[in-house]
Parts: structure tokens; C-alpha cells; sequence
């Protein structure tokens, strides 16, 4: 019996789709991960403004003092200069708005992440008044605080303010020279044409010019010595300008008199 002939070609078997562990793990991964972009988006769109300023400085620390008025503005440029978040605050102009505060010397700013601003404050220290209105601090820059009247006491100094440093010198070494005196002197101005005049706690005043200062005091030191000593309180201006002397101005104009007949008898 002939057999009928069977197709003996293999038949296509179905796939079987199987998943593992892992391939699942993989597509939750992929669905948090999707999940998180789509929600980011969605937050950066609707808070542009919380996300560019992230993270935002919450403290501010100050090393230093500050009087009444320097915090009032102290506080409005921080509240400025930090409103752009941590990686945004201007640290080079904010050193430098603070350091143009009355009473701030120079200023220091650091970050500390993630939120914290450091602000160390060096104060001005004012050694002499600059005029009616200005202080000189101790490296010899004039600033101009809301008021100067608790510092009545300081050497007054006055002239061009481009000079201040000059003048102090100048006025630091005169008071050195006439220290073994015990003359005080409280204060120097000086002129257009630098014409320098130096003032004693007494009134007296030293008309110096702009010449060499150390040379005409010395010439002072010698009149005090030789024959003034004895009448500089009735000394109202003492003139140095001159090249070998020196003018002396009475307050009592018949004291010069009586003075020149003592000398002559």
C-alpha cells in the first residue's frame, strides 16, 4: 500500500514572549525615569522663577558691628544683591557697595553652600575731622558720616582732600617735634597755594607757608626757648614764612612795645 506522502517541512512554531525579572525592573525604570522629566518639565514651566534662583541664601551671617544707620542700608543691599539665588550674588560689587556705607572701612563677603552669605565688616577709625562735616580714618582717607559731633575732640585737619594723606603725615610729624615742648597742637590747615598754618590748643597759631615744615618749627623750638616761653599765652600768630625769622603777632598790640624795651635796657 502506497503510503501517502507526508510534508515533511517543519511547521513555523508560535514565539512565546516570556519576561524576566530584570526586563521588568528595567521598564519601571524607564517609566519613573519618564515620569520624572514629564513632572520637571511641568514644575520649571510653571516656577521659572524658584528654579533660576535655586538655591536661595536663607542666612546671613555678620562678623563686625554696624551702627543704626549703616544697618538699615546694609539690610536693603543684601536683600538686592542675594535675590538671584546662591550662584548669582555679585560678591565683587557687593563688597563694594558695603564698603561705600558711612562707617564701613572695607567689607568681606563669603558663600557657604547651600544658603549661607558671611559679611566680615572692618569699621572706619576715625584719628582726626576733616573740615566741618568729614573724619579721617588711620590710613588717611576722608569719609563723611551723618554726623561728626561726637568726635569734637579730634585734631582738625583741612585742605584739599586729594592731600589728606600729606597733611596727616604733616601733622603727625610737627606733633612729634613739639612733644618735648608740651605745646599741643589741635590743629593744620592748609591753603590753595599749600600754605600750611598750624594750631595749638591755645589758639596760637603757626604760619608755616609751603616750605620745608621740620626746618621752620625747629626755628620755632629756638624763639620758644631763647624768649617766648614766658609770653605765649599773649601770642596771638606766630609768621615762619620768612628765611632766617619769624614775625610774632600780639593779641595786645602795646605788649610788642613793652616787650622790645625790656630786650633794649
Amino acid at each position: 500500500m502506497k503510503q501517502k506522502m507526508r510534508n515533511t517541512r517543519n511547521k513555523p512554531k508560535a514565539a512565546k514572549i516570556t519576561f524576566s525579572l530584570r526586563d521588568t525592573w528595567d521598564i519601571m525604570v524607564i517609566v519613573v525615569l519618564l515620569s520624572s522629566v514629564v513632572y520637571f518639565s511641568y514644575y520649571v514651566r510653571n516656577n521659572q522663577t524658584a528654579v533660576s534662583v535655586w538655591p536661595q541664601i536663607q542666612f546671613v551671617k555678620v562678623n563686625g558691628k554696624l551702627t543704626a544707620t549703616n544697618r538699615i542700608d546694609f539690610k536693603k543691599i543684601i536683600r538686592k544683591r542675594i535675590a538671584g539665588g546662591f550662584f548669582r550674588v555679585p560678591m565683587d560689587q557687593l563688597e563694594q557697595e558695603l564698603a561705600e556705607l558711612p562707617w564701613v572701612y572695607r567689607a568681606n563677603v563669603e558663600r557657604f553652600w547651600p544658603n549661607t552669605l558671611t559679611v566680615t565688616i572692618y569699621e572706619q577709625n576715625p584719628i582726626a575731622r576733616w573740615g566741618d562735616v568729614g573724619l579721617m580714618n588711620a590710613y588717611g582717607e576722608v569719609f563723611f558720616p551723618e554726623s561728626t559731633d561726637a568726635y569734637a575732640s579730634l585734631p582738625l585737619l583741612f585742605g584739599e582732600q586729594l592731600r589728606a594723606k600729606d597733611l596727616a603725615r604733616v601733622f603727625e610729624n610737627s606733633m612729634q617735634q613739639l612733644k618735648p615742648l608740651n605745646l599741643q597742637l589741635r590743629g593744620l590747615f592748609e591753603d590753595r597755594r599749600q600754605s600750611k598754618h598750624l594750631v595749638f590748643s591755645n589758639g596760637l597759631v603757626l604760619t608755616i607757608g609751603d616750605g620745608d615744615v621740620s626746618e621752620k618749627i625747629t626755628r620755632f623750638i629756638t624763639a620758644y626757648e631763647q624768649y617766648l616761653s614766658p609770653y605765649l599765652a599773649e601770642v596771638k600768630k606766630i609768621d615762619l614764612r620768612y628765611t632766617n625769622g619769624l614775625a610774632v603777632e600780639w593779641k595786645n598790640p602795646h605788649l610788642a612795645n613793652n616787650l622790645e624795651l625790656e630786650r633794649n635796657l
